[in-house]
């Protein structure tokens, strides 16, 4: 018997702004950034000018063709690779449409919810602790 295995398609931020979910339509990282209107300058496409260079605010890529421009660690050829985990890269967000995160408004509820039934515990508490002091007194 075989078994697939599945990964969470990598989620692309531009600073910190939750842009892309990379599923793999693309090619590369900087198909899925033009897809989605972000300004990016390129021009060789195949990572030998390094004009695509951007900055990796955070998470990896994995290079599908080798870069020959020199790189800084911090930065990435958005050309030639594509997200190996969630990423965030420093461009600008003007002119692009920033995708919702369902997930972070059920998590916003959750800890409503929870922030409720601790306030209720311990207006609970206060109330068996007063009824305690008035049989005590």
């Amino acid at each position: 018997m075989t078994y697939k295995t599945f990964t969470k398609a990598p989620i692309i931020s531009l600073k910190l702004q939750p842009v892309i979910l990379f599923d793999g339509q693309q090619a590369t990282l900087l198909e899925a950034l033009e897809d989605k209107k972000v300004k990016i300058f390129s021009e060789c496409r195949n990572g030998f000018c390094g004009a695509c260079k951007t900055q990796v605010l955070a998470g990896e890529v994995t290079y599908i063709k080798e870069p020959i421009a020199s790189l800084k660690q911090d930065e990435c050829l958005p050309c030639c690779c594509i997200p190996k985990t969630d990423l965030s890269l420093n461009l600008s967000t003007e002119g692009v449409e920033l995708i919702a995160r369902p997930l972070c408004a059920t998590a916003v509820k959750k800890k409503v919810l929870q922030s409720r039934t601790n306030q209720e515990a311990i207006q609970t508490n206060k109330s068996n602790l007063s009824i305690s002091q008035r049989d005590t007194a």
